[in-house]
């Protein structure tokens, strides 16, 4: 693994929303190449907007955290405690495309990993775009199994989409 200066973690805040896009921005661009642009910025407004993140952040099932490295924001991950299935969830795992290979992402996942064990959960699931190789592969190296494909639609594009679990108890 790669050496970058020290890497911190911390709960998200509304001021964060438009970081949180660019991230999500730069990342799907690289990650979804697969996916046709406009696609992916429709996406982005549908789901990412303004009033949708407030939604999310008043969520209390769902907790928002960035990776920073010196008080630079270079990760986002989106975790969500699904009660009504008894399931926890990585929702989203995003770490700019130029500090991937540092550790951020293994960082992120596991603080859900323990979040998750915080809250007697025993595995963490997931969902990867079948297309997304490189995300997919380094989910199946730490651990996830996966055993459901369901679509996923970006914008018009209708991918598959990979659901994994990993056990953690």
């Amino acid at each position: 693994m790669k050496s970058i200066p020290k890497i911190s973690l911390r709960n998200w805040t509304k001021e964060d929303f438009q970081t949180v896009r660019n991230i999500l921005l730069v990342t799907w661009k690289d990650a979804y190449n697969f996916i046709p642009e406009k696609d992916i910025i429709t996406h982005l407004e549908n789901y990412y907007g303004e009033a949708k993140l407030l939604e999310l952040f008043d969520n209390h099932l769902v907790m928002g955290i960035l990776a920073e490295i010196e008080n630079k924001s270079v990760g986002w991950m989106k975790l969500f405690n699904d009660e009504l299935r008894d399931k926890f969830f990585i929702s989203s795992l995003y770490v700019l495309p130029e500090l991937q290979g540092y550790g951020i992402g293994k960082k992120l996942l596991v603080k859900a990993e323990e979040i998750a064990a915080k809250l007697k959960y025993e595995k963490v699931w997931l969902g990867v775009m079948k297309d997304n190789v490189k995300a997919l592969e380094w989910y199946k190296k730490i651990g996830f199994q996966f055993v459901e494909e369901e679509p996923f639609k970006m914008g018009d594009t209708e991918v598959l989409h990979l659901i994994g679990y990993k056990v953690i108890a």
